[in-house]
């Protein structure tokens, strides 16, 4: 049986949402262990690697989430045969993920550092960084790629995009906008990408990171001054809970400071309040 960090950290479901899965569809279906704690099995594990494989493609937990085993893996099947095939990916891609998948993390660094100086930060980002990201989730998604080859990659490219920004240097002055994600959303790499962007356009930035309160967020935009927050939202986030917590951000923060959101989890949201926009990384 696997502690609840465990699950987290081999699924990338939060706690949080775990626990909001089990009370709202009875699945995750835990042990105790003899301190109460809660506990999983191994074939929980599996299940829920399905799920965010299927979360990551757009699907909403509602839909997935209470599937019989049966019904789960005839979808996850179905989808396996509409994913990318390595003979569908760019050789660069491919390349890239092998040289992860291997371990050779000094020559995926120096393939990464000359498709850099060929394409400059800007081009990097949204003609290599965010595709090869794309390619990632979907032969994860299909099961062609396993969880810890898609965490030394991806670990690689957060580190691999830190230090592009520093070199870049920060821009002066006070900073224009604020990065983040709520509660319940882990992932990192599409604010790090909109940062890159922004940072490369000479705005200045102020990036919370990832799980930040609204709260904080509202007191940190305050403080600082910025005249947007910009969230990112995978396809794993509970989605029926983003409208609600974007109409209180927006109530909370100054009238003038504008809402920015992207990625996947975003993408069919309508009836937005007036200071939220939907925005792709080409329109930064």
């Amino acid at each position: 049986m696997f502690a609840i960090g465990t699950v987290e950290r081999d699924t990338g479901i939060s706690r949080d949402t775990l626990r909001i899965w089990e009370r709202r569809y009875g699945f995750p279906t835990p042990g105790r262990n003899n301190k109460g704690e809660r506990v999983y099995s191994a074939e929980q594990i599996q299940r829920l690697q399905r799920i965010r494989r299927l979360l990551d493609q757009g699907f909403r937990p509602g839909k997935v989430v209470p599937l019989e085993d049966e019904a789960l893996n005839k979808l996850a099947n179905t989808l396996h045969d509409l994913l990318l095939s390595p003979t569908d990916m760019d050789p660069t891609h491919i390349r890239l993920i092998d040289l992860a998948s291997s371990g050779d993390i000094p020559a995926l660094n120096a393939a990464l550092e000359q498709l850099l100086a060929q394409e400059g930060l800007s081009s990097f980002v949204l003609d290599t960084f965010a595709p090869l990201t794309k390619a990632v989730g979907e032969l994860w998604a299909a099961g062609r790629l396993q969880i810890f080859e898609e965490h030394i990659l991806t670990r690689h490219l957060v580190r691999f995009l830190d230090v592009a920004m520093s070199r870049v240097g920060h821009p002066p002055g006070n900073p224009e906008v604020l990065l983040g994600t709520l509660p319940g959303e882990p992932h990192a790499l599409g604010l790090l990408m909109a940062e890159a962007l922004l940072i490369n356009s000479g705005r200045a930035t102020l990036n919370l990171g990832t799980d930040v309160p609204l709260d904080e967020i509202v007191t940190a935009a305050e403080r600082s001054g910025v005249s947007t927050v910009a969230l990112s939202f995978s396809g794993c986030y509970t989605r029926n809970t983003i409208r609600d917590d974007l109409e209180e951000l927006a109530e909370r923060l100054p009238r003038a400071v504008r809402i920015w959101i992207g990625g996947d989890g975003v993408r069919r949201l309508r009836r937005l309040p007036p200071s939220v926009e939907i925005m792709s990384l080409e329109s930064i």
